[in-house]
């Protein structure tokens, strides 16, 4: 007994541990490039050079691992310290990388935190208006996934734009909702922004008291803050004593704050620090510290202002237009310089000259050149309407391919109504006790094959689909046309059975030439239409017929028919038409047999309907036999 007990746990073992060693690499792989993020972060307050070596070190870690979600963060990570440094070109594209796989993943917590990375280079460039609307969209996502949490963090940027516009009242609004959020989720680190922010605003209206209490606080808090924060934290601290005339504590902490700033490199707290100690020391009277401190000041903000204006080009969204016509305005200016020189060397070799006959003749050149470089000037502009003409048409085919995508989607949509809707008449019925356990036995099996079949049309659809998004493009190849109209009848049997609808086919044909994404497309509608509109009990028939080039398929239904002006109405429009209510009730979109028309055309095939109102419908299409092999 204990033998065989022995041998079954060893092939159990051989068995799951390919698999769990698998889990466990992987499992390691995460906690130890979440620990190179951690050790990053601590990093970027007093290493800058150290951290973005680990970073680069993590980054390739993951990929050679293949690991996207933790490149994700260690992208988003990247953009954060690069964002404190103040380098926000390189910020900016780490955090767009990184939002673009967080995306990918399905990951809207990371998405949500790299677009708001992308908010707080806006913001720090100065453009609070659009650095709200981006903070708005990164609520908006948090928002719609109910990750409230995440939404203390939004409050708090938005508290920095609304305080550099002055916009006090709306500061102290968001503040107050960040702070209710970090209490109830224990977010530290929140409450420690809450804090330096809400002494900045309390500053700003000149009450010192609060000021001091909210910064003092964030020193005081048994978890202690960052260096960022500490340094914010003191500066406020300064600059509050400092208008209280308590000089020497504003000192103190004057000096405090830019030690912290400098062991966090950040040039954005150096120049707000040393501003604020450069003013400590002007009101104590000691003027040679403050004018060493002012000058620190002075390079700071240098410094910031070269990297605001240096950056700005790399941090904007430029159109391919703009660039062409930067590129053809540089062009025009140098063949303006070029003509600057020649007309400059020309009234050198005029005064050179001193002779009058040599002055006409130097004119006379001038003039001819003149026109040419005029003609030349005239070719460039012609140039540039033809670039110009060039962006339209991209424009233009742009529009186009977004309109065909959009006609896929709503394609797709079409087809997977109607076998999903009679696979969920046939639940419905069901839960209700409308249909006996022996019936719901019976219509089990068929559910099974619609659901298959279903899958099997879903699966067709996508990769259809997937080669139609540079537009609608035709593939013709060799279809077996009875193959196919079986497969697409299994994925109506529970909808016919459920309306006691009898469908018959026919088998034995030739291949058909056709587009097999448009043939599944024109038959899911042709099909599902016939279902649709003819009431239970009764019959559908598709049959085949042979002509020397052609295949007719012929689908006739006992359904409620057509009048004459809905006929006349399919027939001539080309654009949606108004749907009716079918049988059981069954909701349509209107664009069934619009796309049906669009797709046999394309495919050079043919529809011809007959119907009688009451007794039925007869749709008959006709497709081209397709060319048979020599060699077969």
């Amino acid at each position: 007994m204990f033998k065989n007990l022995f041998i079954f746990l060893a092939i159990g073992f051989l068995t799951f541990s390919p698999r769990i060693c698998t889990l466990w690499a992987q499992n390691t792989s995460e906690e130890h490039i979440k620990a190179e993020l951690l050790k990053a972060q601590e990093l970027s307050y007093s290493n800058f050079d150290e951290a973005i070596t680990t970073l680069t070190n993590a980054y390739l870690y993951t990929k050679e691992h293949e690991i996207p979600l933790l490149t994700a963060e260690v992208l988003y990570t990247a953009g954060w310290i690069y964002y404190v440094k103040g380098m926000y070109d390189e910020s900016l594209t780490h955090f767009v990388e990184g939002r673009n796989l967080f995306r990918e993943q399905g990951d809207y917590t990371g998405e949500g935190k790299a677009l708001m990375g992308n908010g707080l280079v806006i913001q720090a460039l100065d453009r609070h208006k659009e650095a709200i609307a981006i903070f708005s969209e990164v609520m908006k996502i948090y928002d719609a996934h109910q990750l409230e949490e995440k939404k203390a963090a939004v409050f708090i940027n938005l508290s920095i734009s609304y305080i550099e516009q002055r916009e006090f009242d709306k500061a102290s609004g968001v503040l107050e909702e960040a702070r209710k959020l970090a209490e109830r989720n224990n977010l530290k680190g929140i409450l420690h922004h809450y804090h330096n922010k809400s002494g900045e605003v309390a500053f700003q209206i000149k009450d010192f008291d609060s000021a001091i209490k909210h910064h003092q606080a964030v020193l005081d808090d048994s978890q202690e803050a960052n260096a960022w924060e500490k340094s914010y934290a003191y500066a406020g601290l300064a600059q509050s004593h400092l208008a209280l005339k308590n000089f020497e504590l504003a000192e103190e902490y004057a000096l405090e704050a830019m030690s912290f700033a400098k062991g966090s490199q950040s040039i954005w707290d150096l120049e707000r620090n040393s501003a604020i100690l450069s003013s400590v020391y002007a009101a104590r009277g000691n003027s040679e510290r403050a004018y060493e401190a002012l000058k620190e000041n002075q390079r700071y903000r240098d410094s910031l202002y070269d990297i605001k204006t240096t950056q700005q080009i790399n941090v904007m969204r430029l159109e391919e237009k703009e660039i062409e016509n930067q590129q053809l305005t540089a062009a025009m200016e140098l063949k303006e310089t070029e003509l600057n020189s020649k007309r400059t060397q020309l009234i050198a070799l005029g005064i050179f000259a001193l002779l009058l006959v040599l002055i006409l003749f130097l004119t006379w050149k001038n003039y001819k050149q003149k026109a040419r470089f005029a003609e030349e000037l005239h070719q460039k502009n012609r140039v540039i309407e033809t670039n110009q003409a060039t962006l339209l048409k991209r424009n233009n085919a742009l529009s186009k391919l977004d309109e065909h995508k959009n006609k896929l989607f709503t394609i797709i949509s079409h087809d997977l109504r109607s076998p999903i809707s009679s696979i969920r008449q046939v639940l419905v019925l069901a839960e209700s006790g409308l249909v006996s356990p022996e019936e719901f036995a019976k219509l089990t099996g068929d559910l099974k094959k619609q659901t298959d079949a279903t899958l099997v049309m879903i699966d067709n659809l996508l990769k259809w689909s997937h080669s139609q998004l540079e537009g609608v493009l035709i593939n013709p190849s060799q279809v077996d046309l009875v193959e196919i109209v079986s497969i697409v009848l299994e994925t109506y049997s529970a909808g016919a059975e459920l309306k006691d609808i009898h469908l018959t086919r026919q088998k034995d044909l030739p291949f058909i030439l056709v587009d097999a994404g448009h043939l599944s497309v024109i038959l899911h509608n042709l099909i599902s239409n016939a279902l649709k509109f003819t009431p239970s009990g009764k019959r559908i028939e598709l049959s085949y017929e042979q002509q020397s080039a052609w295949v007719k398929l012929i689908i006739a239904d006992e359904g409620t028919g057509m009048s004459a002006e809905k006929l006349n109405e399919i027939k001539s429009n080309q654009e949606q038409i108004l749907s009716k209510v079918g049988t059981e009730m069954e909701i349509g979109t209107g664009l069934g047999l619009t796309v049906v028309k669009q797709f046999l055309e394309l495919n050079d095939a043919t529809l011809e309907i007959e119907s009688v109102p009451g007794k039925g419908s007869t749709f008959v299409v006709c497709f081209k036999k397709a060319p048979v092999d020599p060699g077969s």
